[in-house]
């Protein structure tokens, strides 16, 4: 593609030779240590690395013809910006020829807790009305019929259009993508506007990258400007989503369970095997939805998942069977059985996300309630205190054990959980969690709850480096009682 076109959209304040805009570019390249033929490279000073520093060496590989940068890099070809983030977006977003209307719809949603279930409603809703459907989530992602790893919940502008442009040549009909604060700090999916963004909560979480709540609101609060979506539909039962629904720029529709909202719960009924509920729709559209998904936090998420379907035009129908027909998302309150023991495996991570799943299951249980669980190391230690509180206040016995460790000390990071725990005495520690879930499995009886939590879907131990294979699940299926 020529160089102009794929600046189109872009604002340049300097350029080194006008002839490069007639220049013919192959490729995008956005790794240095994965640089392609005939490629233009866009260097920007990132968190940890610049990539300025490195353009000679770039350059000199023969492979760059030219850069895109935030300053001037005399001797060599470039167009300098203001915002190598950006321009980056805007320039692989041109590569990949997306253009508004590339689906009947499309939908974003963020928030700390909750951002994949609502995103696999909707797809079931999307599915059940015969659309197909591009989902971009934390578990994976998904294009029509075609299932990929996920490395991280938002991609990166490459990965994200590149996917959205595989969506397009299956003739997809919609979108859903999770989109993360991460993301929107880094200005990742800049250039797409989303029909819908929907808010789900926002509570302590990243602070190893935010420097504190404010900045983790104000990188959501992005999603709802007119740069990125139409339209808003907020929890407004949410602290943040109540102020989120004042700061909000765009048409906005508040949803809730507690108040009158846009979209709110008339009544409701939870088991340990789901909830019913009667949703109310704009004053005017009651529905009754019964769902295979346990708790009030997923109640939320079934009456944003609604609520948004609703707005962008699915029928009636459709969401309640949509909704129906969805039996688990994988790693969220995912529900095995074992001798009579109740199982969950559930990707809380934060402690609002664990008080959420521990709340949901105290009222269903007949005698104990073990929670299981660890911290990740190398990310928010503020967390760990917090949640060894929660876990201690609602469990009968709690085991402490590692969660993706990465380069800290698994022993460590259980000494930061105990400093919110009072109660040792009903508290167990197993720094191997394959022997935790063991032992949280050898102090069981039938009748009681097991919630294993932290990795949920994750098929992986993170040790120092290292990634090894490792799946909650899989290890709930090999437990045998020894007599």
């Amino acid at each position: 593609m020529i160089l102009k076109k794929l600046l189109s959209g872009v604002d340049i304040l300097e350029i080194s030779d006008i002839s490069l805009l007639d220049i013919d570019i192959k490729e995008i390249s956005y790794n240095s240590n994965n640089l392609k033929e005939d490629s233009l490279f866009i260097a920007y000073k990132g968190a940890n690395f610049d990539s300025h520093s490195i353009v000679d060496r770039l350059f000199n590989t023969g492979r760059v013809i030219a850069f895109v940068t935030e300053k001037a890099v005399e001797g060599f070809p470039f167009i300098r910006v203001d915002n190598g983030r950006i321009a980056s977006a805007i320039i692989i977003k041109n590569y990949f020829s997306i253009f508004p209307g590339c689906f009947k719809s499309s939908a974003a949603v963020t928030g700390t807790n909750g951002k994949t279930t609502i995103s696999y409603l909707m797809d079931s809703i999307y599915n059940l009305s015969g659309l197909r459907s591009v989902r971009l989530s934390t578990t994976n992602y998904k294009i029509v019929n075609k299932s990929l790893p996920a490395d991280t919940t938002t991609p990166g502008p490459y990965v994200f259009y590149k996917l959205i442009s595989e969506g397009i040549q299956e003739s997809a009909d919609i979108l859903v993508a999770e989109v993360s604060s991460h993301a929107l700090a880094q200005d990742r999916v800049y250039g797409f506007r989303f029909d819908l963004a929907i808010f789900t909560n926002l509570s302590g979480d990243h602070m190893d990258y935010h420097e504190n709540m404010d900045d983790y609101y104000n990188a959501k609060k992005k999603l709802f400007s007119n740069s990125y979506s139409s339209i808003a539909l907020i929890n407004i039962d949410d602290e943040y989503g109540k102020r989120l629904y004042r700061d909000a720029e765009i048409a906005k529709y508040s949803y809730s369970l507690e108040r009158d909202a846009d979209i709110k719960v008339i009544s409701n009924e939870f088991s340990i095997d789901g909830v019913k509920a009667k949703i109310q729709i704009f004053d005017k559209n009651n529905i009754e939805i019964m769902s295979h998904l346990v708790g009030k936090h997923n109640l939320y998420n079934i009456v944003a998942a609604a609520g948004g379907a609703f707005i962008l035009g699915l029928d009636i129908d459709s969401i309640i069977k949509g909704i129906g027909t969805l039996r688990c998302v994988p790693g969220r309150l995912e529900k095995l059985d074992k001798d009579g023991i109740c199982f969950f495996v559930d990707y809380a991570h934060t402690d609002d996300a664990l008080e959420n799943v521990l709340k949901t299951l105290v009222p269903f249980k007949k005698t104990n309630l073990i929670t299981v669980f660890g911290c990740g190391g190398d990310r928010d230690i503020t967390k760990r205190p917090r949640m060894g509180s929660i876990a201690e206040k609602y469990s009968d016995m709690v085991i402490l054990t590692s969660d993706n460790p990465r380069t800290e000390d698994s022993e460590s990071i259980i000494l930061e959980i105990l400093k919110g725990i009072t109660d040792r005495d009903k508290v167990y520690i197993e720094a191997d969690r394959r022997e935790a879930i063991k032992l949280a499995y050898s102090l069981s009886s039938r009748g009681d709850i097991v919630l294993i939590a932290g990795k949920g879907h994750e098929d992986y131990q993170i040790i120092g480096k290292e990634k090894k294979h490792f799946d909650d699940r899989e290890e709930i299926k090999e437990l045998s009682k020894v007599n």
